[in-house]
């Protein structure tokens, strides 16, 4: 396995990250990033996914989008509004784009994953960029938030995994899914929450890209 940290810098943006690579990866996975416990892209929970990626055989970039904070939220609970998922989808875009042009990742299939606030972001990238992404997966998500029009224009094979313990996020993640046009699979793990629910999540997400990448060619010039 191959650990490096890169800099991506598009549009006077510029974002730090870590690009992890096992020995012959089928395909890499972009990791979004959301508010609070889901922003620190250096955290032991992205870690110990990103680990579970390499250990099938899937690359990972983890990249700081630490420079957006929730834009509303009262009574101490942070959410974000639909400005706050449309600058993170840009950034997720640019590290994207960096990927499609990277001589170590290029040619690889590539996947997005979110886990909690940032599933909105995927879903919203999804949208604009179908074609270029081979599969995606989100856990425990805030999917809805990124609004009826993103989700039915989103054509990537999507996993929506459900952790059983909030029946209000499992309902909402029903709701999205059903909105969904695309190849789509709802799965709720019974983990009882942490990383037991991450390490699951991350088994079923690993099942599904490997599905995915298997085939499919990069849009890579």
């Amino acid at each position: 396995m191959q650990e490096q940290f890169v800099s991506i810098t598009a549009d006077e943006l510029q974002m730090d990250g870590v690009l992890e690579m096992p020995e012959r990866p089928v395909g890499i996975v972009l990791f979004a990033h959301g508010a609070g416990a889901d922003s620190d892209y250096l955290g032991a929970s992205s870690h110990a996914t990103s680990q579970d990626f390499l250990r099938a055989g899937i690359a990972t970039l983890r990249f700081d989008q630490a420079g957006v904070g929730p834009g509303g939220g009262s009574n101490g609970h942070a959410y974000f509004v639909r400005s706050d998922i449309v600058l993170l989808a840009r950034q997720l875009e640019k590290a994207l784009g960096w990927l499609q042009v990277d001589p170590s990742t290029r040619r690889l299939p590539c996947g997005l994953y979110g886990y909690g606030t940032s599933a909105a972001v995927v879903m919203q990238l999804a949208a604009w960029r179908s074609a270029e992404i081979a599969a995606l997966a989100v856990c425990d998500g805030q999917v809805e938030m990124a609004g009826k029009a993103a989700l039915e224009n989103v054509r990537v094979p999507s996993l929506l995994i459900v952790g059983g313990r909030d029946p209000d996020v499992a309902g909402l993640n029903r709701m999205a899914f059903a909105t969904l046009r695309c190849d789509k699979q709802l799965e709720q793990i019974a983990a009882p929450g942490g990383p037991d629910t991450r390490h699951q999540a991350a088994l079923l997400a690993t099942d599904w890209y490997t599905r995915h990448f298997n085939g499919h060619t990069s849009t890579a010039q």
